[in-house]
């Protein structure tokens, strides 16, 4: 059994704290290895499929303004 004394936990707790904020170390270097083939399948995807993403945000928004508009009207009707 290995004791560990909090001085080397905050040491290692800082040491992983920096490599990570400064893209040093096994921290970098793994992440970057996991993420790499993800942001390249993103990116295909995203140019494969880039007229049709527009064009469903933009239809979303559309629906999404004409129903309050509607909505607005209809509160000014009395029926």
């Amino acid at each position: 059994m290995v004791a560990v004394s909090p001085v080397a936990i905050a040491a290692g707790f800082a040491k992983g704290a920096y490599d990570a904020s400064t893209d040093n170390g096994a921290f970098s270097e793994g992440f970057n290895a996991a993420a790499r083939p993800i942001m390249r399948a993103a990116k295909e995807f995203g140019g494969e499929h880039a007229t049709t993403i527009t064009k469903g945000v933009v239809t979303g928004a559309a629906g999404a303004l004409g129903a309050r508009i509607v909505k607005e009207g209809l509160k000014h009707l009395r029926i």
